[in-house]
């Protein structure tokens, strides 16, 4: 009969939710690839790998030049880069053909593509301006940003769990944690940039002496970058309290755990002279806390009731 060849409501529905669960799956996979990314890239930065091929996107004007460790460093970089590139573009046009995968997530996607691009520029310019100090905090900064966005994409498509909704000064704590975590990335970014991991070789003092021996400088950079990461840590916990049994609350307390973690694997990395592995950890944990302190603001900011709404 002819109702039994058209689909059922719940037959479309289950199927729409289905690719739904598939398209934002994928995007989180292809976050572990992005963050495996942004750790190889410390990686190279930590072995002193970021001109070993002084040109770009050609190396020594050569697709595949003779390899040694220091060119395998960036040329796997630069391939790793490549793929998430292809993935991330692939799986934009498949949700980009999905009406209801589009609607949730577009934003999100629309500002990963943006990023995207910035990256791969900012790739470029970083090995023309020979590892500038600006160029690599901003290649820092956007590669984190494009996970992120990839991240709150994914899970967008995703059926969300049912939480209460904070109250609006709950939800800012969230905000304010997630603006220190900002700060305390780019100051990271500074730091390593400028090679300022070792300004102060002691810890908790700086020097064996001072904790606040000066402001200025490599030691200025370091000290701030220091005490930045105690007040996240604060700030993380008070936002974490405030969120218990909220919207956002759970992915709020693995922040400040993560970020507890994250001061000790830092303190390690100045003691222990910034050994390679310790420091592709840092930059490990650091997307990490990225991603769940991004999650914990965007639930618990998606949850909670609008100013206008609150306010009346």
């Amino acid at each position: 009969m002819l109702e039994d060849s058209i689909p059922m409501r719940d037959d479309l529905n289950s199927s729409s939710a289905k690719m739904l669960n598939t398209l934002g799956t994928l995007l989180l996979a292809l976050v572990s690839l992005v963050t495996s990314l942004i750790i190889l890239g410390a990686l190279v930065r930590a072995n002193e790998a970021g001109l070993a091929c002084p040109d770009w996107p050609l190396c020594f004007g050569q697709i595949l030049p003779e390899l040694d460790l220091k060119i395998g460093f960036e040329l796997t970089h630069r391939f790793v880069a490549g793929v998430v590139s292809l993935l991330f573009l692939l799986i934009f046009y498949r949700c980009r053909r999905d009406r209801v995968a589009w609607d949730k997530a577009s934003a999100w996607l629309s500002l990963a593509a943006c990023l995207l691009v910035t990256q791969i520029i900012l790739g470029a310019l970083t090995v023309w301006h020979l590892l500038a100090a600006w160029s690599v905090t901003a290649h820092l900064l956007t590669g984190n940003a494009f996970n992120m966005s990839i991240w709150l994409a994914g899970w967008r498509l995703r059926k969300p769990r049912d939480l209460p909704a904070p109250k609006q000064w709950q939800t800012w704590l969230a905000v304010v944690a997630a603006i220190m975590l900002v700060a305390q990335l780019w100051l990271g970014g500074l730091v390593s940039s400028t090679f300022s991991g070792l300004a102060c070789p002691t810890w908790p003092t700086c020097n064996g002496s001072d904790f606040f021996p000066t402001f200025a400088g490599s030691v200025g950079l370091q000290i701030i970058h220091r005490w930045t990461a105690f007040l996240l840590l604060i700030f993380s916990v008070i936002a974490a309290v405030g969120l218990h049994k909220k919207a956002g609350g759970t992915w709020q307390l693995v922040t400040a755990l993560l970020v507890c973690f994250q001061i000790v694997v830092g303190i390690l990395n100045v003691l222990w002279g910034l050994p390679v592995e310790i420091t592709g950890l840092h930059s490990g944990l650091a997307a990490a806390i990225v991603l769940t302190q991004s999650r914990a603001t965007h639930d618990a900011w998606c949850a909670s009731p609008k100013v206008t709404s609150e306010g009346a």
